[in-house]
């Protein structure tokens, strides 16, 4: 019968001590170099030190190995700041897994890396060591977190490690056979396969990442919900910039949509505003209205309908401006330019414009008419909204490669709890002052259309500058 070979007290030699110094220090680095097995959702955490283990088995004697991989182990994860209690329940598991991988080894008398049943006991004894390792893993994390103990246990990735480890161990064991230089050797296939795991598992990560991707696209396609987002994945690359750009397109159609509801419900409730004026004045009138009355009513009723009509062409011109194509682009003289607006908004300011910028001799292209309507609604808004005693200055000036366009008055300023929403649709603020509240809103999208912005210098107390940047 075969004796089995067992960890066993013994006194080192010079050499086992050599062994146990390069093995220990071999071991607590291969703790460092760790990698993960994706299977499905899951990830697996491995380590290479399982490969210096398996060569370990043919190259040093028993007590060799079980003190080389607690010294090791206890080092290597103290230097990685595990909790204590971790290290204690790794060491206990490496060496029950180890004890029982030097028990099968042992039952096939314990044969050289050279002889042929050497390789069929080396993995026989990791295929032990890694069962006994999934087992302890397994009744820990099935108490812990309530998973299925056999689910954890079965982890078909393993199977993958214990061959690449199996591989890696017997190769390594053959060059210290054959070599002198053995051990450096050995060096080689692990650095070389711990690299090759990673690109290959970087592929893999990537796909998934990917299919993952696909099925959430998809399942926003189905759903119409865009307040989904894509999962990042974990590893810096190119999937996980992917996603954080599909992402940001997500909250630019999430925003979007938001806008747009937010604009049908305000057109809604500003259309729904005259329709009723019109209704209850015209169920008021008598069925033999007087002259005076039916006159005062239909002057009332197209009041009204002027002010829908107003609406309605505003909100086309909204809708127009989310088309950069619709823009009439041309040459456009900006001397001319801001003295045709000076000229067409003189009733609307009644003498209180004052043109401060001088001559500039400068050219835009852009769609003049509609640069004109922004210009005109800006003064329009100033004359609205301050005393009339007031000046309202226009100027235009050149700031780096766009030119800007600047509206300033001298009233109270922009209430600061308006000044983040003046440019919505529909936004009139705190004013009291007549409107629709699309002026600024048109502003706003002619300025985009365009490639430019419009914004808002405000000096609560003393007036606002409402300015409106293009690109030449």
């Amino acid at each position: 019968m075969t004796a089995v070979r067992l960890p066993e007290i013994q006194v080192w030699t010079g050499r086992d001590a050599v062994l146990f110094a390069g093995l220990a220090v071999a071991v607590a680095v291969g703790e460092f170099f760790q990698f993960e097995l994706p299977y499905r959702t899951e990830r697996t955490v491995y380590v290479v030190t399982d490969a210096l283990w398996t060569a370990a088995l043919f190259l040093v004697p028993p007590s060799v190995l079980v003190a080389a991989l607690a010294v090791s182990i206890v080092v290597g994860q103290a230097v990685q700041h595990f909790p204590p209690v971790k290290i204690a329940f790794n060491v206990a598991q490496i060496l029950l897994g180890i004890s029982a991988a030097l028990l099968v080894y042992g039952a096939f008398g314990s044969p050289a890396v050279t002889e042929p049943v050497g390789w069929l006991a080396a993995a026989a004894a990791m295929a032990a060591f890694q069962a006994v390792n999934n087992l302890l893993i397994a009744a820990i994390i099935s108490l812990i977190e309530h998973e299925s103990f056999w689910k954890v246990a079965l982890v078909p990735t393993g199977i993958l490690h214990w061959v690449g480890n199996l591989a890696i161990g017997i190769l390594g064991a053959l060059l210290w056979v054959v070599a002198p230089l053995g051990l450096l050797l050995l060096a080689v296939p692990l650095v070389l396969t711990f690299f090759a795991y990673r690109g290959w598992l970087r592929s893999i990560e990537e796909r998934d990442a990917m299919h993952e991707m696909a099925r959430t696209a998809e399942d926003i396609s189905k759903s119409g919900d865009v307040t989904t987002r894509l999962s990042l994945p974990p590893a810096q690359d190119d999937a996980r910039v992917l996603a954080s750009t599909l992402n940001l397109m997500l909250d630019r159609l999430d925003a979007a949509f938001q806008r747009e509801r937010l604009f049908i419900r305000e057109t809604s409730h500003e259309l729904r505003t005259p329709i009723t004026i019109c209704r209850g004045h015209l169920e008021l009138l008598d069925s033999d209205p007087t002259a005076a009355e039916l006159r005062e009513t239909v002057e009332l009723v197209i009041d009204e309908l002027d002010r829908m009509a107003r609406i309605v062409e505003d909100m086309n011109t909204l809708t127009r401006m989310e088309d950069p194509a619709s823009l009439r682009r041309e040459a456009i003289d900006i001397d001319l330019l801001v003295a045709d607006v000076a000229s067409k908004a003189a009733p609307l300011v009644a003498g209180r414009l004052e043109v401060t910028s001088g001559p500039t001799g400068g050219h835009l292209r852009a769609d003049p008419q509609r640069l004109t309507q922004a210009l005109i609604n800006l003064l329009r808004n100033a004359a609205q909204h301050t005393p009339y005693n007031t000046k309202i200055e226009l100027r235009a000036l050149a700031v780096d490669d766009r030119w800007r366009f600047e509206v300033t008055d001298h009233g109270d300023g922009v209430s600061p709890k308006d000044v983040e929403s003046v440019f919505l649709p529909f936004c009139t603020g705190t004013s009291t002052t007549p409107g629709n509240g699309l002026g600024l809103a048109i502003v706003f999208g002619i300025a985009r259309a365009h490639g430019g912005a419009a914004g808002l210098d405000n000096r609560p107390g003393s007036g606002a500058t409402f300015w409106l940047v293009v690109p030449q």
